[in-house]
């Protein structure tokens, strides 16, 4: 692998990492704000969390069939179809988004209690739950219009951009929370309104200045053709995000099950583990753009070399992030001092455990990334299902309940019956060399 191969990736993939980890840091440092309200207010609000994550990754997908079809399209240097394609999938992904907000904003306690919540988390995360759908429509804009900048070679402008306005939230949070005593109603309140201004500053960049893309409205036969292309696409990366998703809030409601500290040790390790998961994302963003340049080119020598380059140091980064991510358990018990001792306890351990198996999910973030870009997403959507909801969550169940592991069987359920698992079965899928094909996709503008 080059010099020059691994310049190219990084100049994708590091953006986008920093970016990532610079929301998520902040999200956890929300987190810690939050925490100064207790072990319960703790469990409320990561459950509401998770609730949450499920619609925000199934709207994301919009903006991975914007990354696809738009990297596809600049391989062609066709510039007037990615600019539809970017213009389409921001109004689609907001009217998606809207339809799943409404409801959850108008009784997120009722949801809670629905999905086997106790009324004690209910109550305590309902309002926060509530508000913070709000945020749903303006998260999917951000993602597809962050998407689109990377696949134009502009991926350090998100980064700015998210550094201006979400270094806001700890800040906002800590004011609404602890100085005005508005509860966990405040950690919302700053996640909204510092998503607000990311939006209006990524949508003034992206279609109003020269950093941006050339857009013109399309006609209704452009538009129906880029739907139809988007299609096949996203249909199933989004029945398999809702079967993902699904999968890692079922596990927190096993956990919850156990009690109350297990649920608070489980929510912590999860949002300490994605610090360190989120600084290897950029390596799935320029598996997804690189090689779908090269199939938008029919080269398939080329789709070679960027999807194994792209795994290659994507693999080695995991590895080094995984020893970060053990190496600093012990910052647990600091930042979160208003729990009690078991619960750190079992934070830390949990975040040892899984800090052993990082390079395994990141292997299979890319592989995720590589085959959705050749269009393989029905098969991904299989892989998910045998994973999760064949192997991984029965074998969580048994070791947690029948053979009395607790929380270390869940957590060893998630880690080998799942992550174990697919990266097999994407392995064996990416050396059969099924996931692509070079034949000419049909122009939207046709």
């Amino acid at each position: 692998m080059s010099a020059e191969t691994n310049r190219e990736i990084a100049r994708i993939a590091l953006p986008v990492s920093l970016e990532s980890m610079v929301q998520l840091v902040l999200n956890f440092t929300n987190q810690v704000v939050v925490g100064t309200l207790g072990t319960a207010t703790i469990a409320a609000v990561g459950l509401s969390n998770n609730a949450l994550f499920i619609g925000i990754a199934c709207l994301n997908v919009v903006g991975s069939g914007c990354a696809i079809l738009a990297s596809r399209a600049r391989g062609r240097g066709d510039e007037d179809t990615l600019g539809r394609i970017a213009l389409l999938s921001v109004l689609f992904a907001v009217l998606l988004a809207l339809l799943l907000t409404v409801p959850i904003a108008l009784s997120g306690s009722g949801f809670l209690r629905f999905v086997g919540a106790s009324d004690e988390i209910a109550g305590i995360g309902g309002p926060y739950l509530g508000l913070y759908a709000l945020a749903l429509p303006l998260v999917t804009a951000n993602v597809v219009m962050t998407s689109t900048f990377r696949t134009i070679g502009r991926a350090r402008l998100p980064l700015i951009v998210t550094l201006s306005s979400l270094t806001l939230t700890p800040l906002l949070a800590w004011l609404l929370v602890t100085q005005l005593g508005w509860g966990v109603i405040g950690a919302a309140a700053a996640i909204v309104m510092t998503q607000s201004l990311r939006t209006a500053l990524l949508a003034g960049f992206l279609f109003f200045s020269r950093f941006g893309i050339r857009v013109r409205l399309p006609t209704f036969s452009q538009g129906r053709g880029v739907f139809a292309e988007m299609a096949p696409l996203v249909l199933p990366l989004f029945v398999t995000e809702i079967v993902f998703s699904s999968g890692v809030f079922l596990f927190s409601l096993l956990v919850g099950r156990i009690g109350t500290a297990q649920l608070a040790a489980f929510q912590i390790v999860a949002t300490f583990e994605n610090i360190f998961v989120v600084g290897a994302v950029g390596f799935n963003t320029a598996a997804t753009i690189l090689t779908g340049r090269a199939i938008g080119q029919a080269n398939a020598r080329e789709v070679w070399r960027w999807s194994g380059g792209v795994w290659r140091l994507g693999v080695l980064v995991g590895l080094g992030l995984g020893v970060l991510f053990a190496a600093s358990t012990f910052l647990i018990g600091a930042l979160f001092p208003n729990t009690t001792p078991e619960v750190r306890q079992l934070a830390q351990w949990g975040a040892l455990l899984n800090a052993l198996f990082l390079p395994v999910k990141v292997a299979n973030m890319i592989g995720f990334g590589t085959l959705a870009s050749g269009g393989d997403t029905r098969y991904l959507l299989l892989s998910d299902v045998v994973t999760v909801v064949l192997v991984g969550l029965p074998f969580a169940y048994l070791l947690a309940f029948p053979a009395g592991l607790g929380l270390w069987g869940v957590f060893l359920g998630r880690l080998l019956g799942e992550e174990m698992a697919r990266i097999v079965m994407l392995v064996w899928r990416y050396r059969t060399g099924a996931w692509f094909k070079l034949e000419p996709r049909p122009n939207p503008t046709d």
